[in-house]
């Protein structure tokens, strides 16, 4: 028994583009759960701990282990409701943008010459 080749297809002239993967926005542009931000990182007698910020100007003390790996001074944390309890992830690109916002804000205000309003001890009043 003889068995034959099937002919074979002429290629196409215009091949069809290659696709794409759907762009994903960075997790900080999708993130719909509660944002905290850092205020300060402290030594403290039982652990390093970091001052946060809720969205309620709250501020809470949470033991540094428990947040992502190299948080900073300023960075925005996402919230999320896990299984075991909440999970903060570093929203990078956020803080990233907030930071160049307050620094731009700072050159106006001093391109300005308006500086915050101090008492007489010079202590900064809001």
């Amino acid at each position: 028994m003889n068995v034959k080749d099937e002919p074979k297809a002429q290629q196409e002239q215009n091949p069809a583009p290659e696709l794409t993967p759907p762009l994903t926005p960075p997790l900080d542009q999708r993130w719909a759960g509660e944002r905290w931000t850092v205020d300060g990182i402290e030594d403290t007698p039982t652990g390093r701990v970091a001052r946060v910020e809720l969205p309620s100007g709250r501020t809470v003390d949470v033991p540094l282990s428990a947040l992502p790996e190299g948080v900073q001074e300023g960075d925005i944390l996402g919230i999320q409701d896990g299984p075991d309890g909440a999970v903060a992830h570093l929203l990078k690109e956020e803080t990233q943008m907030r930071r160049v916002e307050a620094g731009a804000e700072l050159e106006a205000r001093n391109a300005r010459g308006t500086g915050l309003a101090t008492n007489s001890d010079g202590e900064i009043t809001l």
